[in-house]
């Protein structure tokens, strides 16, 4: 699953690459912090910049997690971050030795965004500017965000990786944990499905949303696999 880029280097422990579509998770971040600005009252711009710059470095943080487990983990060598149209990925060679070295890597990013936004409510209760309380919470939300999106147990989120680790280490087989989840995940299918269009019916502005979570998260499976297939 190694995908090869032309990488924009950084001083990191893998190189970091900008792929097709890597500008967009920027200027999409910039975009919610700056309408965030306008409805608070706060500077666009400056809004718009940390959202550029605090998401992004976000985003890293979490895949840099990923990587710092792997270099745990034997059988497994992170070479590389891409940030692509729908975020950001690890790209890894080799191959899991147990469904706990799985858990362990796959763990790690959530757990990291986690982190951040825990180390950064302390700061919430000091005395700085209210603007940048407010900047701040954002930052501390996206990251709970974050976290809690990627424990989606659908392929090839966080959740998913760490729900079949579990899997493996409870049956003893990785193939048999991975035709589990996909069985689970066809009857899963049709239950969103039917409960997105109740939802839609119902409540037009959150079943919306949900629509818009699936298919991303759709969408980010195709690019994986995109991805993987130009390795």
């Amino acid at each position: 699953m190694r995908h090869i880029a032309h990488p924009t280097s950084i001083h990191l422990p893998v190189p970091v690459t900008i792929a097709r579509g890597g500008f967009l998770p920027p200027l999409v971040l910039g975009a919610l912090f700056g309408g965030f600005g306008l409805e608070v009252g706060l500077p666009v711009a400056l809004a718009t910049v940390i959202g550029a710059t605090a998401g992004t470095a976000s985003l890293l943080v979490h895949e840099l997690a990923h990587v710092r487990a792997a270099r745990a983990v034997a059988g497994i060598r992170a070479v590389g971050i891409s940030l692509f149209w729908l975020g950001a990925g690890a790209s890894f060679e080799g191959s899991y030795r147990s469904g706990r070295d799985q858990v362990r890597v796959a763990a790690a990013g959530p757990l990291a965004s986690f982190g951040v936004a825990v180390a950064l409510l302390p700061v919430l209760l000091t005395p700085i500017p209210s603007d940048a309380k407010k900047l701040l919470f954002v930052v501390v939300l996206l990251n709970v965000v974050l976290a809690l999106a990627n424990l989606i147990p659908a392929s090839p989120m966080d959740g998913y990786r760490i729900l079949s680790g579990l899997l493996w280490s409870a049956l003893g087989s990785e193939r048999t944990a991975r035709n589990a989840i996909r069985r689970a995940a066809k009857v899963w299918l049709v239950v969103e499905v039917v409960a997105t269009a109740a939802v839609l019916v119902e409540r037009p502005v959150l079943g919306t949303a949900m629509a818009i979570v699936g298919a991303t998260l759709f969408g980010q499976k195709l690019a994986v696999r995109s991805r993987s297939a130009h390795s």
